[in-house]
């Protein structure tokens, strides 16, 4: 997919004058931008073509990587102008226009960035839910999309059909997509913003402009700024965090992160901060059932989190911990199988030749029903978020290998569940946690038992709770 996209863009580059791909994607982003000539009206056919496809993000992500200088690149010619600029750096400074309405109603709005169900991840899951329950809290909630890709209302409320819990999200909630900007986002002056990604920050900042309340909620769900090496993203990213919010944390460790390392001066300026636990998605099979399957099981089942675009994930050295584990003879091949799930169609492969297989990319209710399957995970992350996937194996009644980092301790995890085995990320370290890891799978008593009192919410319906309401009654008073 991606070689053709590369191709595409080639052609598209060696076709088209740059002025006029520049002017054909200013009008599809300004539908009132006037446009003259026939290479640049071509162009914008052919540009509104692939925004239906929905391939236009990715288009221009193709095209960036080559207009952008790499740190080594020291070819003297690179030309940059602010339209590039500012799509490089997701246009935290070319931000939609807003207006404020008599016309409308006082509305929490929830600044949803891009997202395609190909790639969609938990992080999503958290602000949908996140934006429901504002909605029971008795509010007007409004998804804004404000970002430029492609959406159908119609195919996206058919596609929600397979993620449980969100069936019904389209209809509970108000939807706006204003990625094409065709007009300002309307507002009251009593609205307030949910930022659910650094960059929609700036927005919901922007937005304060125009609102009596001053302060946006902050729903932080990662360490954002480490994503990026230093550089301008990193900066952008961290900045945010010194912005005028209600700060809401998707776990207590990525909370005590920001606590303890005073980011953004969240404890020095006395900002408001609160945290829940995303639901995770375990399935915990009767126990006649889980027993039955695990003790006629003819091969055990090994999976790990294979997400090599995402530097985070830390694949290499997940990867690399598989492999030994295999070629040193704590994993026999011939009694487990290695497979991979997440993102991508990288495989591992052991000395005896035998690799690893790839579980396609699966809708959540798929996912769910998957999860009961496997004896092992391993699953990593250079996060001080402990990632859903630990919780949603262990309970399930897997045995889950991890990694400690900074306020994401092993008593942290040992506190959620004895199926969890964490370690600090390193090649002896990971290595020990699987051998442990392949003798206590064998308990399937023990693994059952904990799976059962994991201590850790498995629905929506327990994760908030009175202080939480609190919170939203403070944020929206503000």
């Amino acid at each position: 997919m991606v070689r053709h996209m590369k191709i595409l863009v080639y052609l598209v580059k060696v076709s088209f004058l740059e002025r006029s791909l520049r002017q054909a994607y200013r009008k599809l982003t300004f539908s009132d931008y006037k446009i003259s000539g026939y290479g640049p009206k071509i162009a914008y056919i052919l540009m509104l073509i692939a925004s239906k496809l929905g391939v236009v993000t990715s288009l221009r992500e193709l095209y960036l990587s080559g207009k952008v200088s790499k740190p080594n690149d020291t070819t003297p010619s690179k030309l940059y102008d602010a339209h590039v600029l500012h799509l490089s750096m997701n246009r935290v400074y070319d931000l939609p226009d807003v207006e404020v309405s008599l016309q409308r109603k006082k509305t929490v709005n929830v600044l949803v960035p891009a997202f395609d169900f190909a790639s969609i991840s938990a992080g999503f899951f958290g602000v949908f839910q996140v934006a429901r329950y504002f909605k029971t809290c008795g509010h007007n909630v409004r998804l804004v999309l404000f970002d430029n890709f492609y959406f159908n209302l119609a195919e996206f409320e058919k596609k929600f059909q397979s993620y449980p819990g969100m069936e019904n999200l389209f209809t509970e909630l108000e939807i706006e997509y204003i990625g094409d900007r065709k007009s300002p986002l309307q507002i009251s002056s009593d609205d307030v913003c949910i930022a659910t990604v650094w960059y929609s920050a700036y927005f919901a900042r922007k937005i304060t402009e125009y609102t009596t309340p001053k302060k946006f909620v902050y729903l932080i769900q990662d360490y954002e700024s480490a994503f990026f090496p230093g550089g301008s993203f990193f900066s952008l990213a961290e900045a945010t965090y010194s912005f005028d919010y209600f700060a809401l944390f998707s776990s207590e460790s990525l909370m005590n992160y920001f606590l303890n390392n005073d980011i953004g001066g969240i404890r020095k300026r006395e900002l408001y901060y609160i945290f829940f636990n995303n639901a995770c998605s375990a399935k915990l099979l009767s126990k006649e059932e889980f027993f039955k399957i695990n003790k006629t099981k003819n091969k055990r089942k090994l999976v790990f989190y294979s997400r090599p675009i995402v530097n985070r994930n830390m694949f290499e050295l997940t990867a690399l911990a598989i492999a030994e584990a295999f070629n040193r003879g704590i994993l026999d091949p011939d009694k487990w199988d290695c497979i991979g799930m997440g993102l991508g169609d990288a495989k591992v492969q052991m000395e005896s030749g035998i690799t690893s297989t790839v579980l396609p990319r699966m809708n959540l209710k798929e996912y769910i029903d998957k999860v009961a399957e496997f004896d092992i995970c391993v699953t990593l992350m250079a996060s001080p978020h402990p990632s859903m996937i630990p919780m949603d194996l262990a309970g399930s009644g897997a045995i889950v290998v991890t990694n400690t980092f900074h306020t994401k301790t092993s008593s942290y995890f040992s506190s959620i569940s004895r199926n969890i085995i964490s370690s600090p990320p390193t090649l002896p370290d990971l290595l020990d946690a699987i051998a442990k890891a392949a003798i206590r799978c064998e308990d399937i008593a023990s693994r059952y038992e904990n799976a059962q009192g994991m201590n850790y919410p498995r629905n929506w319906s327990e994760v908030f709770g009175p202080s939480h309401r609190d919170f939203v009654s403070l944020a929206l008073k503000n």
